[in-house]
């Protein structure tokens, strides 16, 4: 029984609640159309002329000048190794990112000293094994 008068009560709270806000907005509503009637309207603005100087347009070519900043890479790389180390004694001059080479060109030259000695020593390796073979 409890629960039902409680059920009741807020079902009746609810249904003053929602009346009272229909009232407060009819209220409102008939407030703002009463005051817009009331206010006077301004007579809508007339169109402004203008007064310019015409010439007539003539065609003619023009070239555009752009003036332009950024970098520019190709599309094709190459990535250059050399077979063996040493030290480099001579660099071309085209040996530069985007230089333009062309096939046999020189582009790097290695110190031969250390190749060189690698070779004797290679030899001399070589020829002690063929003398203990013996």
């Amino acid at each position: 029984m409890r629960f039902l008068r409680q059920s009741l009560i807020g079902l009746v709270l609810a249904a003053l609640t929602l009346g009272l806000l229909a009232y407060a907005a009819q209220l409102v509503g008939g407030a703002l159309q009463e005051r817009m009637a009331r206010e006077t309207r301004a007579p809508a603005a007339r169109e402004r002329v203008f007064a310019v100087a015409v010439i007539r347009a003539e065609p003619k070519t023009e070239t555009p000048v752009l003036e332009s900043f950024g970098e520019v890479k190709s599309r094709r790389t190459l990535e250059l190794r050399a077979a063996t180390g040493g030290r480099v004694t001579m660099l071309a001059d085209a040996f530069e990112d985007g230089g333009e080479v062309r096939a046999g060109d020189e582009l790097v030259h290695i110190d031969p000293a250390d190749a060189q000695a690698g070779f004797e020593r290679a030899q001399a390796d070589m020829l002690d094994a063929e003398a203990e073979v013996r």
